[in-house]
C-alpha cells in the first residue's frame, strides 16, 4: 500500500505554480465514537470549512492522502467517499467548474506532496479553495488492533489562492530506483472470507532520521534559511514523527533550537498521514506560529521523506516560493 522510496539524492520539484497559496484553516478529529476513516475524515473537514466560513460548494480540488482506509475499500476513491459525506460539489451547473478529487498516496508523506500539487490547482484561478484530507484506520474499523502502529484520525488542512500569502515553496524528496518493498499488505488467501479487514504491517528498513535531516537541511539551503531564523522564531519546523526522541535528534543534527522543531507526542499514538496537521495545529496552540515568518513542512516514515517551506505572508527573498527549477543536492 505504501509507494514511498528513499535514495542517496535529495530531488527539488519541477513544477512552476506561481506560489501564493495560504492555509486558512485546519482541523483533526480522534473521536472515539467511531473508526471509520471516511467519518473521522469527514469530520475533520467540516470543522475545517467551519473555521473558515467556507461552503462546501466553494471547494474547487479535494485531495485525499489517507493510506489506511475502511474494509480495505479500492473503488470508488476514498476521495469521492469523503467529498460526498461532505457535500462538496455533488451537482453540476450551468457555469460552474466541477469539484476535482482524487486520492495521493504516498506512505507517510503524502501530505507534504499534497500541499505543492494543491498549489499548482489554485494558481491558474480556476479554483478558490482547495481541502486536504489525510488520516487512516485499521480496514476492520476497530479503534484498537494490536498489530496496526497507527492511531484512528481524520485530519483536513483548507488552502486559498491569495496575493497576501508567499505560498510553497520547493518541494524536496529523497527517492530511489525500482519499487519499494511493501510495508503493508492484505494477504487474501490467508485471510479467506475476512479479507476486507485483514491486513498486515511491517517495519520498514529505512533511517526516517537520515533522510529528514537530509530533505530538511536540503530545504533551508534552498530557501535562505539559517539556524538564527530559528532560534529568533522566525522559522519555525514541524517535525511530526511520534517517536521518542525523534525531534529532539533531529534539532540537534540540524544545529536547530529544539523549541523550534514542532512534533506530535509519541503519547498520543502515530496519527501517520495527518501527522503533519496535528504537528501544525501543535505549533499553532503553542503561539509558534505568530512570529514565524516561514513554516517548513516535514513528512518521514521509513520509506522516504518531504519537507518543503510555506511563507504565510510575502517574501521579500528574491525566488523564494517562485524559482521552481529542478535542483539536485549532493549529500
Amino acid at each position: 500500500m505504501t509507494t514511498a522510496s528513499r535514495s542517496d539524492s535529495v530531488t527539488g520539484d519541477d513544477r512552476a505554480t506561481g506560489g501564493r497559496t495560504a492555509i486558512v484553516s485546519a482541523a483533526v478529529c480522534t473521536d472515539a465514537d467511531t473508526g471509520s476513516y471516511f467519518e473521522l475524515a469527514a469530520r475533520a473537514g467540516r470543522a475545517c470549512l467551519e473555521r473558515a466560513g467556507v461552503l462546501p460548494d466553494q471547494i474547487g480540488t479535494m485531495v485525499n492522502t489517507g493510506v489506511f482506509r475502511d474494509s480495505n475499500v479500492s473503488e470508488p476513491a476514498v476521495a469521492a467517499l469523503i467529498q460526498k459525506r461532505l457535500e462538496i460539489g455533488l451537482e453540476y451547473r450551468t457555469g460552474r467548474v466541477p469539484t476535482f478529487s482524487f486520492d495521493l498516496m504516498n506512505g507517510g508523506t503524502g501530505l507534504v506532496h499534497a500541499l505543492m500539487v494543491a498549489q499548482t490547482f489554485l494558481a491558474p484561478g480556476n479554483s478558490e479553495y482547495a481541502l486536504i484530507v489525510a488520516g487512516d484506520t485499521h480496514p476492520s474499523t476497530e479503534r484498537v488492533v494490536d498489530e496496526f502502529p497507527y492511531r484512528a484520525g481524520g485530519a483536513a488542512l483548507l488552502l486559498h489562492h491569495s496575493p497576501a500569502a508567499g505560498g510553497f515553496g520547493r518541494l524536496h524528496t529523497t527517492e530511489r530506483p525500482g519499487a519499494a518493498e511493501p510495508t503493508a499488505w492484505a494477504d487474501l488467501s490467508a485471510a479467506g472470507a475476512n479479507g476486507r479487514s485483514a491486513l498486515t504491517v511491517r517495519a520498514g528498513d529505512g533511517d526516517p532520521l537520515a533522510d529528514a535531516v537530509r530533505v530538511v537541511r536540503a530545504c533551508l539551503d534552498y530557501e535562505g534559511l539559517s539556524p538564527g531564523d530559528f532560534a529568533t522564531g522566525r522559522a519555525i519546523l514541524l517535525a511530526p514523527a511520534p517517536r521518542p526522541g525523534f525531534r529532539e535528534q533531529l534539532a540537534y543534527r540540524l544545529g536547530l533550537p529544539s523549541t523550534a522543531v514542532a512534533g506530535v507526542s509519541p503519547d498520543s499514538g502515530d496519527p501517520y498521514t495527518a501527522a503533519p496537521v496535528h504537528a501544525y495545529l501543535g505549533a499553532q496552540e503553542a503561539g509558534l506560529l505568530t512570529t514565524a515568518r516561514s513554516v517548513v513542512f516535514l513528512a518521514a516514515d521509513e520509506s522516504s521523506a518531504a519537507c518543503l517551506a510555506y511563507w504565510p505572508q510575502p517574501v521579500d527573498l528574491v525566488g523564494v516560493g517562485a524559482d521552481m527549477q529542478t535542483k539536485h543536492v549532493d549529500v
